[in-house]
């Protein structure tokens, strides 16, 4: 019994010594320190992320807010009017057209989110790059189903719905994709997302295999890319989330545009 309580006593006294030890050696590296660090408030990682500009000039951010949504009324009109015209090969601006396959790219999901990063990323503010891309969207919806309602003759509600509850999450897309253009690791994770919804758009892949869907889209990763480029070493660890992601974006889209 002696034997077994001596025992003990050593172990304990083990533990002990070892809870000493570890507790100077934490204060050493000022865990707690990097504790209260680490826990910092998302408006603090945000700042550090990219920091806003203090500049308000309301007038001129109205201004730009409204050319930007006629902008995407112009799109949307010019969208529909691509999707119902009837091209001649021998009219040389409508074999042009059917060259160029605009019509085409138009009804992709690339060109749009295209739009969506390049207003978003040369927003001065997230706030305001929420608003831009909310109301460049809200204009195409406009102006693509007022011409499918009057020049096409039908009115596709389910549709229309659809769109138009998408539409309602583009500021939050916006807002986030701003801070895509900034520093960090939270810029590297969110432009790694977004180029790699741009490359599951561009390639057809899986296990064994890869092949370029449409170069059209091949075009917007790129241009995308460009976009998002802040050095060359966070390029380089946006392009690995990208390539880590996107089977999952590939995964997940269908339920998200299927059949729109």
């Amino acid at each position: 019994m002696d034997t077994i309580t001596g025992k003990l006593e050593i172990v304990f006294r083990t533990l002990f010594c070892f809870a000493d030890k570890f507790k100077l050696f934490s204060k050493r590296l000022k865990w707690d320190y990097l504790y209260n660090r680490g826990g910092c408030s998302v408006k603090e990682l945000l700042s550090k992320c990219r920091s806003i500009t203090s500049e308000k000039i309301l007038k001129s951010e109205i201004i730009n807010t409204i050319l930007i949504s006629i902008l995407g009324i112009l799109f949307g009109v010019l969208s529909k009017l691509l999707d119902n015209m009837s091209l001649n090969n021998d009219i040389l601006w409508q074999r042009i057209l059917g060259i160029v396959d605009l019509a085409n790219i138009f009804s992709r999901l690339s060109i749009w989110a295209l739009f969506a990063v390049g207003i978003a990323v040369f927003s001065k503010r997230p706030f305001r790059a929420s608003v831009n891309v909310f109301g460049f969207f809200i204009g195409m919806l406009m102006g693509y189903y007022t011409i499918t309602i009057t020049v096409s003759g039908f009115f596709p509600k389910t549709y229309m719905i659809a769109w138009s509850i998408i539409t309602l999450f583009t500021p939050i897309f916006a807002f986030l994709t701003w801070y895509a253009k900034g520093h960090g690791w939270l810029a590297v994770t969110l432009s790694g997302i977004i180029i790699g919804f741009f490359f599951t758009q561009a390639f057809s892949f899986g296990v064994w295999y890869i092949d370029v869907s449409y170069f059209a889209e091949v075009l917007c990763l790129v241009i995308a890319t460009v976009l998002l480029y802040r050095d060359k070493i966070q390029l380089l660890l946006s392009l690995i989330v990208a390539l880590t992601i996107a089977p999952l974006i590939q995964f997940c889209l269908p339920y998200i545009f299927g059949g729109l």
